[in-house]
Protein backbone atom coordinates (compact mmCIF):
# COMPACT_ATOMS: atom_id res chain seq x y z
CA UNK A 1 0.00 0.00 0.00
CA UNK A 2 1.51 3.62 -0.83
CA UNK A 3 1.94 6.22 1.53
CA UNK A 4 1.03 9.82 0.02
CA UNK A 5 4.69 9.39 -2.14
CA UNK A 6 3.83 12.88 -3.19
CA UNK A 7 2.99 14.21 -0.48
CA UNK A 8 5.72 13.47 1.98
CA UNK A 9 4.45 14.91 4.87
CA UNK A 10 6.23 12.95 8.25
CA UNK A 11 3.51 14.56 10.15
CA UNK A 12 0.99 11.98 9.51
CA UNK A 13 3.62 8.86 8.72
CA UNK A 14 2.73 6.78 12.06
CA UNK A 15 -0.97 7.59 12.62
CA UNK A 16 -2.30 6.75 9.34
CA UNK A 17 -1.35 3.26 9.92
CA UNK A 18 -3.35 2.48 12.62
CA UNK A 19 -6.18 -0.33 12.19
CA UNK A 20 -8.37 2.87 13.46
CA UNK A 21 -7.89 5.48 10.54
CA UNK A 22 -7.89 2.10 8.41
CA UNK A 23 -11.26 1.23 9.34
CA UNK A 24 -12.86 5.63 8.36
CA UNK A 25 -12.23 4.87 4.96
CA UNK A 26 -12.83 3.22 1.53
CA UNK A 27 -10.71 1.51 -0.15
CA UNK A 28 -10.18 3.02 -3.70
CA UNK A 29 -8.93 -0.09 -5.77
CA UNK A 30 -11.72 0.26 -8.34
CA UNK A 31 -11.83 -3.67 -8.58
CA UNK A 32 -12.59 -4.35 -5.27
CA UNK A 33 -15.29 -2.18 -4.91
CA UNK A 34 -16.86 -3.26 -8.06
CA UNK A 35 -16.76 -6.62 -6.59
CA UNK A 36 -18.19 -6.23 -3.23
CA UNK A 37 -22.07 -5.04 -2.33
CA UNK A 38 -22.49 -2.08 -1.34
CA UNK A 39 -24.56 -1.45 2.36
CA UNK A 40 -27.19 0.58 3.30
CA UNK A 41 -25.57 3.46 5.10
CA UNK A 42 -28.16 2.47 7.98
CA UNK A 43 -25.94 -1.25 8.55
CA UNK A 44 -22.78 0.64 8.77
CA UNK A 45 -20.89 1.37 12.10
CA UNK A 46 -20.62 5.01 12.62
CA UNK A 47 -17.51 6.76 10.48
CA UNK A 48 -15.28 9.32 12.15
CA UNK A 49 -12.54 10.65 11.36
CA UNK A 50 -9.07 12.08 13.20
CA UNK A 51 -7.18 15.11 12.49
CA UNK A 52 -4.39 15.61 12.42
CA UNK A 53 -2.40 18.33 12.41
CA UNK A 54 0.39 19.17 9.75
CA UNK A 55 3.69 20.91 10.12
CA UNK A 56 4.09 24.83 10.27
CA UNK A 57 6.52 24.41 6.98
CA UNK A 58 4.82 21.99 4.93
CA UNK A 59 3.44 24.29 2.03
CA UNK A 60 0.40 23.16 -0.53
CA UNK A 61 1.35 21.99 -3.89
CA UNK A 62 -0.55 24.21 -6.52
CA UNK A 63 -2.66 23.28 -9.59
CA UNK A 64 -5.24 24.37 -11.78
CA UNK A 65 -8.03 22.19 -13.12
CA UNK A 66 -11.37 22.37 -14.49
CA UNK A 67 -14.55 22.80 -12.42
CA UNK A 68 -17.44 20.88 -13.19
CA UNK A 69 -19.53 23.98 -13.85
CA UNK A 70 -17.00 25.15 -16.74
CA UNK A 71 -14.91 27.61 -14.52
CA UNK A 72 -10.97 27.28 -14.58
CA UNK A 73 -9.85 26.78 -10.51
CA UNK A 74 -6.43 27.31 -9.75
CA UNK A 75 -5.32 26.55 -5.76
CA UNK A 76 -2.84 29.30 -5.59
CA UNK A 77 -4.76 32.36 -6.77
CA UNK A 78 -7.39 31.31 -3.04
CA UNK A 79 -4.30 32.30 -0.72
CA UNK A 80 -6.04 34.78 1.60
CA UNK A 81 -8.78 31.82 2.59
CA UNK A 82 -8.74 28.51 4.50
CA UNK A 83 -9.20 25.56 1.58
CA UNK A 84 -10.73 22.38 2.58
CA UNK A 85 -9.15 19.98 -0.17
CA UNK A 86 -11.65 16.65 0.04
CA UNK A 87 -11.04 13.94 -1.81
CA UNK A 88 -14.37 11.63 -2.31
CA UNK A 89 -16.04 9.39 -4.68
CA UNK A 90 -19.72 8.75 -4.87
CA UNK A 91 -19.71 5.07 -3.96
CA UNK A 92 -18.05 5.92 -0.69
CA UNK A 93 -20.26 5.71 2.25
CA UNK A 94 -18.21 7.47 4.34
CA UNK A 95 -17.85 10.63 1.90
CA UNK A 96 -22.30 10.84 1.45
CA UNK A 97 -22.30 10.81 5.30
CA UNK A 98 -20.05 13.75 5.47
CA UNK A 99 -21.13 15.86 2.59
CA UNK A 100 -24.28 17.32 4.20
CA UNK A 101 -21.69 19.31 7.01
CA UNK A 102 -19.73 20.14 4.25
CA UNK A 103 -22.44 21.68 2.59
CA UNK A 104 -23.64 23.56 5.64
CA UNK A 105 -19.89 24.41 6.57
CA UNK A 106 -19.29 26.43 3.53
CA UNK A 107 -22.79 27.78 3.55
CA UNK A 108 -22.21 29.72 6.76
CA UNK A 109 -17.90 30.46 6.24
CA UNK A 110 -18.08 30.64 2.54
CA UNK A 111 -18.00 34.97 2.98
CA UNK A 112 -15.74 34.80 6.09
CA UNK A 113 -13.00 33.22 4.00
CA UNK A 114 -13.89 29.22 3.67
CA UNK A 115 -13.73 27.37 0.39
CA UNK A 116 -14.63 23.76 0.15
CA UNK A 117 -13.23 22.07 -2.95
CA UNK A 118 -14.67 18.71 -3.94
CA UNK A 119 -12.89 16.30 -6.24
CA UNK A 120 -14.24 13.58 -7.19
CA UNK A 121 -12.32 10.24 -7.78
CA UNK A 122 -15.38 8.64 -9.86
CA UNK A 123 -14.22 7.31 -13.22
CA UNK A 124 -18.05 7.29 -14.45
CA UNK A 125 -17.64 11.25 -14.09
CA UNK A 126 -20.14 13.89 -14.33
CA UNK A 127 -22.46 10.56 -15.09
CA UNK A 128 -22.77 10.09 -11.44
CA UNK A 129 -20.95 13.12 -10.00
CA UNK A 130 -24.07 15.66 -11.09
CA UNK A 131 -26.92 14.12 -9.48
CA UNK A 132 -24.87 13.29 -5.94
CA UNK A 133 -24.43 17.31 -6.07
CA UNK A 134 -27.99 17.89 -6.80
CA UNK A 135 -29.08 15.68 -4.38
CA UNK A 136 -27.10 16.49 -1.54
CA UNK A 137 -27.41 20.42 -2.85
CA UNK A 138 -23.73 20.62 -3.02
CA UNK A 139 -22.69 24.78 -4.06
CA UNK A 140 -19.23 24.66 -3.40
CA UNK A 141 -16.68 24.02 -5.87
CA UNK A 142 -16.41 20.57 -7.78
CA UNK A 143 -13.82 18.93 -10.23
CA UNK A 144 -13.29 15.60 -11.72
CA UNK A 145 -10.11 15.09 -11.24
CA UNK A 146 -8.26 13.80 -14.45
CA UNK A 147 -5.46 12.65 -11.96
CA UNK A 148 -3.76 16.79 -12.05
CA UNK A 149 -4.76 16.48 -8.03
CA UNK A 150 -3.83 13.12 -7.37
CA UNK A 151 -0.45 13.54 -8.84
CA UNK A 152 0.17 15.81 -6.27
CA UNK A 153 -2.20 15.13 -3.85
CA UNK A 154 -2.38 11.09 -3.79
CA UNK A 155 -2.06 8.00 -4.07
CA UNK A 156 -4.50 7.77 -0.77
CA UNK A 157 -4.90 5.39 1.50
CA UNK A 158 -9.09 5.56 0.92
CA UNK A 159 -11.21 8.06 0.57
CA UNK A 160 -12.53 10.25 2.02
CA UNK A 161 -8.86 12.13 2.42
CA UNK A 162 -9.58 15.80 3.43
CA UNK A 163 -6.59 18.50 3.72
CA UNK A 164 -7.25 21.42 5.29
CA UNK A 165 -5.17 24.73 4.06
CA UNK A 166 -4.35 27.71 5.81
CA UNK A 167 -4.53 31.45 4.39
CA UNK A 168 -0.69 31.69 4.05
CA UNK A 169 -1.01 28.27 1.59
CA UNK A 170 0.49 26.09 4.67
CA UNK A 171 -1.47 22.90 5.11
CA UNK A 172 -2.65 22.51 8.65
CA UNK A 173 -4.47 19.37 9.02
CA UNK A 174 -4.87 16.14 7.26
CA UNK A 175 -7.27 12.87 7.91
CA UNK A 176 -8.32 9.89 6.36
CA UNK A 177 -11.99 9.13 6.97
CA UNK A 178 -15.81 10.89 7.30
CA UNK A 179 -15.67 14.38 9.06
CA UNK A 180 -17.99 15.83 11.05
CA UNK A 181 -19.17 19.70 12.02
CA UNK A 182 -18.33 19.31 15.19
CA UNK A 183 -14.61 18.39 14.58
CA UNK A 184 -14.16 20.54 12.03
CA UNK A 185 -16.22 24.28 13.11
CA UNK A 186 -13.51 25.14 15.76
CA UNK A 187 -10.65 24.39 13.91
CA UNK A 188 -11.65 26.03 10.81
CA UNK A 189 -13.68 29.03 13.32
CA UNK A 190 -9.45 29.88 14.61
CA UNK A 191 -7.85 29.62 11.03
CA UNK A 192 -10.68 32.12 9.92
CA UNK A 193 -9.64 34.64 12.52
CA UNK A 194 -13.29 34.10 14.25
CA UNK A 195 -14.13 33.53 17.77
CA UNK A 196 -17.04 30.71 18.40
CA UNK A 197 -19.33 33.31 19.75
CA UNK A 198 -19.10 35.23 16.05
CA UNK A 199 -21.08 32.41 14.21
CA UNK A 200 -23.08 30.51 16.71
CA UNK A 201 -25.06 27.25 15.21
Amino acid sequence: MHMFKSVRFPFFIVMVLTAGVLLTACNTDSEEKKSEPKEPLEQLDPYSATMYPAQAEAKAKDFTVTLVNGESFQLSKHRGKVVMLNIWATWCPPCEEETPDFVDLYNKYKDDGLLVLGVSIDEQGESVVKPFMEKYDVNYPMVIDDGTIMDKYGPTMGVPTTYVIGPEGNLQYFAVGALTKKELEPRLQKLLGLNQEDKKS
